[in-house]
């Protein structure tokens, strides 16, 4: 026997004391115990399942199998697994966001460095959540989005915001699926794919930590766990955190636009002879103020405090990180949800499996905004933006094994319920949030959503593996207007009388997996999917527009290799993935508006999207861990035209050319002590603007940008010494330890944010300046 293999029990059990790992082996892949098979659980024998390494699916909600890397190998979809190892490459304090951006083709802006603020994220060029200023011409709500099996978007708006999951110390691991995925697995907007967080999970044994954070900015953290273990079949797990910080942005008066976010999770299991049962509930909260762009170059009249004669605001002259004082441009924006949930998985009989999962989820958005740049004070001084959303759905299916087959078949049903609440107003001139003067809406969007599905994964030789799958859906919308609200001056933007629209498509769907070597497996899929286009907002569909539209379309293709090694030389748990795709994304819904606000007209189109993500984890030897994931990209329009313009043949903006980061994590002994220091590095390349001001992608570029981490780890273990105590760790983590200054958005304005002559110039949001975090935490 190896050496290598003599010691990594051993390592295990310093490294892995408390951190809910149920693998054997402590280099092996850490999410083992995490997510679920998409593919290899169509029918679970719920009996046999070990209630301690037993979890949820992070594609769906269905069965108990746990996603090793044997599973992601044995797959047809093309799928990527963020670890404990590489979600703690953002950070201590860094949210889901932050974590996202180590999966190969993904790509995150925004304008803090924690889970608090707001952040938009793109897998494939495809959006989802809004945190920069100036946008493009697609909406931003096309990935679904789910927390242990719930989906977690607002069925009308297709948005998820990344501080509903804040705290990452909570989480076992994250899923991304690249395109629709298989049927079973599929919510209602997964046009570009699916991200899916697994939080910590009931144990077999009883346990806890907690981890505490202080670094730059003032930024505090505390995350915690306490495992009951298993009584009487019975297993619970409470998990949370809570945690602050100051913006690395600048103002003159010292206002620190700062942020806070909690995050609380409850789940208790019943595993019984023939399946299990379980009850969760998840409450979290993301607040921050949010800095005004920054011009990257000075422009006559935009100036630092507003005042024609103050000095002019741009990163060249005020300064890389500074922002215009709190008394003249503020916005606090939150974004909190909550949910209940239970799943059950029962078997049948040797041949069926039961499976269903009941859910409520309450969504609310709050943005207090106040604006008086240019000292104008104007009608809108004030804006209350109180939109929310409660939806409630259940999903049953069953599993069947049969001896060349596993087949599954059901659906889900689902109906929300969307308020729009916004008011503008200023008290100077007789306007309240009870009475604007400017603007208001209340309008009401009813979405019920209907899906049933079969899917049949066949297998006529051990190594070839096809799964064929149909979706039949009806997605329904109704509106209602808001009333007006007497004695108010201001208008109504709902303008439009109640209305209601219907539709029923077919997704099929088709993968496969074939293993000509053990190692080795070459994988494809394709899959359609639709959804509706966005609502809410300040007009647009139903409120301004009249509601003429088909359901957004994609159909994508993904095609590669898989190569995986369990225990070879140098090629311990090694998996690999090399994955072409092209998707085509049609029927988008545009509602253009020109700088002034003018509505420029809408129409239908599609673009097209096309690259190459390669993802590969190693642990060469049994003290290194490393991982690498790169893509190259280009997305482009196909044919749009809008308000007489024609955005064919241009790139659609926001997407980078190429995303490329690294890592590597080393453990070795000093003096008693495990010493785990760790290096990673990030690369973002250029990627073209959007230009607010012509309302077109703009040839202007945003410049590539890198980063370069350090962190370092200290495993004291108190086992036999101090009672209960398994291992005390300290952290130090050093992002952007060369200081770099880069700008992850820019766009250019129309000049409607801050006037001057900024009309045509480039808006920039910047990234975080180098940071240092210390976390000390026990287990036990």
């Amino acid at each position: 026997m190896s050496k290598s293999i003599l010691l990594r029990p051993l390592v295990l059990a310093l490294v892995a004391g408390g951190m809910l790992l149920t693998v054997t082996d402590a280099m092996a892949d850490t999410i083992t115990a995490a997510t679920l098979s998409s593919q290899n659980n169509a029918s679970v024998n719920v009996g046999e399942v070990n209630a301690a390494a037993a979890s949820e699916s992070f594609l769906g909600s269905r069965g108990v199998h746990s996603l090793t890397q044997k599973h992601r190998f044995n797959s047809g979809q093309s799928i990527k697994v963020l670890d404990k190892q590489q979600i703690a490459a953002a950070g201590p304090v860094g949210g889901s966001a932050q974590a996202l951006a180590y999966a190969p083709g993904v790509n995150v802006t925004g304008y803090g460095n924690t889970g608090s603020t707001k952040t938009s994220i793109s897998v494939n060029g495809i959006s989802q959540g809004w945190g920069g200023f100036g946008g493009s011409v697609i909406d931003a709500g096309n990935l679904s989005v789910t927390f242990d099996g719930v989906p977690m978007v607002n069925p009308s708006t297709g948005l998820w915001e990344s501080p509903q999951v804040p705290q990452t110390g909570i989480l076992q691991g994250i899923g991304i699926t690249y395109g629709p995925g298989n049927p079973v697995d599929r919510w209602y907007n997964n046009i570009g794919g699916q991200i899916a967080f697994v939080p910590l999970q009931p144990t077999a044994q009883p346990g806890a930590s907690i981890k505490m954070t202080y670094g730059s900015y003032n930024a505090k953290n505390i995350v915690f766990n306490v495992r009951t273990g298993s009584i009487d079949g019975w297993s619970t797990i409470m998990a949370g955190g809570a945690g602050s910080s100051n913006s690395y942005r600048q103002s003159p008066d010292g206002f620190a636009d700062p942020s806070y976010n909690y995050a609380w999770f409850l789940k208790t299991k019943k595993t019984y002879t023939d399946g299990n049962f379980s009850l969760g509930a998840y409450l979290a909260k993301g607040s921050g103020y949010r800095p005004v762009p920054v011009p990257v170059n000075p422009i006559a009249g935009v100036t630092y405090t507003g005042a024609a004669t103050g000095p002019l605001y741009s990163q060249k002259t005020t300064g890389f990180y500074s922002s215009i004082p709190f008394d003249i441009w503020n916005k606090d924006d939150s974004n909190t949800t909550w949910l209940i949930y239970s799943k059950l998985n029962q078997k049948l009989d040797n041949t069926f499996g039961l499976h269903n999962m009941i859910w409520y989820r309450y969504g609310h958005r709050l943005h207090q905004h106040y604006n008086n740049y240019g000292l104008s004070n104007p009608s809108n001084l004030y804006e209350y933006n109180n939109p929310h959303d409660s939806v409630y759905g259940d999903k049953l299916w069953i599993s069947a094994k049969l001896p060349y087959n596993e087949v599954s078949f059901g659906g889900f049903f689902l109906n929300s319920q969307y308020n729009t609440k916004n008011a503008f107003y200023n008290p100077a001139d007789g306007g309240s949030l009870a009475l604007p003067n400017h603007s208001y809406r209340n309008d009401i969007f009813s979405q019920t959503d209907l899906a049933v599905f079969v899917q049949d994964r066949i297998s006529p030789m051990h190594n070839l593996h096809i799964t064929p799958g149909v979706r039949f859906i009806n997605y329904q919308t109704q509106y209602t207007q808001g009333a007006d609200i007497p004695g108010a001056t201001g208008t109504n933007q709902g303008k439009l009388p109640a209305s209601n629209r219907s539709f029923t498509k077919v997704e099929p769907s088709v993968d496969f997996n074939w293993k000509p070597m053990k190692w080795l497996a070459v994988f494809a899929s394709y899959a359609q999917a639709y959804k509706e286009p966005q609502v809410g907002g300040g007009g647009g569909l139903y409120q301004t527009i009249q509601p003429v539209y088909n359901l957004e379309h994609s159909a994508d293709y993904n095609a590669g290799i898989k190569m995986h090694f369990n225990d070879a030389d140098y090629l311990h748990h090694f998996l690999a993935m090399f994955s072409f795709y092209h998707l085509h994304f049609s029927n988008q819904f545009v509602a253009a508006y020109d700088g002034n606000g003018n509505y420029l007209g809408d129409a239908d189109g599609d673009s097209i999207y096309q690259g190459v993500n390669i993802a590969l984890e190693d642990d060469p030897i049994y003290n290194v861990h490393v991982f690498a994931n790169l893509n190259f990209e280009k997305a482009t329009f196909a044919h749009y035209t809008t308000g007489g313009v024609s955005y064919q043949g241009l790139p659609v903006s926001n997407v980078p050319e190429s995303t490329f980061n690294i890592g590597a994590k080393y453990r070795y002994f000093l003096d008693g002590v495990l010493m785990s220091p760790s290096i990673w590095y990030t690369y973002t390349g250029a990627q073209n603007m959007w230009n607010n001001n012509t309302v077109m992608p703009s040839s202007q570029k945003i410049p590539a940008y890198d980063t370069l981490n350090l962190g370092l780890e200290s495993v004291i273990s108190t086992r036999g010494s101090v009672p209960l105590l398994k291992d005390v760790k300290l952290n130090l983590d050093m992002l952007n330890v060369t200081n770099n200054h880069y700008n992850p958005f820019e766009y250019v304005t129309s000049g409607g944010l801050l006037g001057g002559s900024s009309q045509g110039q480039v808006l920039a949001l910047p990234g975080a300046p180098f940071t240092v975090y210390g976390s000390i935490s026990a287990d036990f």
